[in-house]
């Protein structure tokens, strides 16, 4: 693996569109991470990647989905090359959700010879919404969910071993990002996170300090704020409720910081919500 790697936060997005969609033609990523799901599909070219540390190419109607905190980057010196990105929540398709939490399987790509005529007719319409933003999300999830259908069953071959060379400091990470995420409702002092993962908690604070350019009690607050935003745009629970599901110690530290990150009150931004969904 790459000596660094980045952290991308699509959180407030993937609330506001279920689905984050944008194409790409000549690029050049970084090593990066983040606690989505991507689906990259090769539209025309060929991209040159690096997924989990393994290297290989995506070619001309192929794709590949990367689950959440793995490492990868795309690449193509291409003008000619286009490739369409759908990121999205693990919430986002229930069916596929204890497969993408599971870090069983890095990734798995969509090939020519093995993606079946029913998953890949859904292909063309991804890759139209990605340019037009042309679809609900309802009409999102059940396209996604067959494409997912029919790619699944390939994921038993040598390509999704789970690769154990991964650099102390990545693993470390990568195990922080996961924990945090499945328990962000509950007590994520550094004290509590330091012993459920059995490292002392100064070298928990500065490995992810480091690596993400963020402190980890900040991400925390920004993970939290993007569930509770989730859960004010989506549901009917209280704003006490929502406080203390986002993991919250009380509704005045839920205000607070909630105002500081997006400039008004819980009320206001469900209130402001509304009205743009009107």
């Amino acid at each position: 693996m790459s000596a660094g790697f980045k952290y991308e936060d699509w959180s407030d997005g993937v609330v506001t569109y279920g689905v984050i969609a944008f194409p790409t033609r000549k690029m050049t990523s970084h090593m990066h991470i983040h606690s989505q799901v991507e689906l990259v599909l090769v539209e025309r070219g060929e991209l040159d990647a690096i997924v989990d540390d393994q290297h290989f190419f995506i070619r001309e109607g192929e794709g590949i989905l990367i689950c959440p905190h793995v490492t990868h980057r795309l690449k193509s010196d291409s003008e000619e090359t286009l490739s369409n990105h759908l990121i999205f929540s693990t919430e986002f398709i229930p069916d596929f959700k204890n497969f993408f939490e599971s870090a069983k399987v890095p990734y798995v790509r969509i090939r020519n010879d093995s993606c079946p005529d029913f998953a890949r007719a859904q292909i063309g319409f991804l890759e139209q919404h990605v340019k037009t933003y042309s679809y609900g999300k309802t009409v999102l999830k059940g396209m996604l969910t067959v494409l997912l259908s029919g790619i699944m069953p390939a994921y038993s071959g040598v390509d999704f071993e789970k690769y154990s060379d991964r650099s102390q400091g990545f693993e470390i990470c990568r195990q922080l990002l996961m924990y945090v995420d499945s328990n962000i409702s509950q007590d994520l002092s550094l004290e509590k996170i330091s012993k459920a993962m059995n490292i002392v908690p100064s070298y928990v604070s500065m490995v992810f300090s480091r690596n993400f350019k963020i402190s980890l009690s900040s991400y925390i607050t920004k993970k939290r704020i993007s569930l509770a935003k989730s859960l004010l745009s989506s549901s009917h629970k209280s704003i006490t409720e929502i406080a203390f599901e986002s993991g919250f110690s009380s509704i005045r530290s839920f205000n607070r910081r909630f105002r500081e990150s997006e400039g008004m009150t819980p009320s206001e931004y469900r209130s402001s919500f509304m009205k743009q969904s009107s």
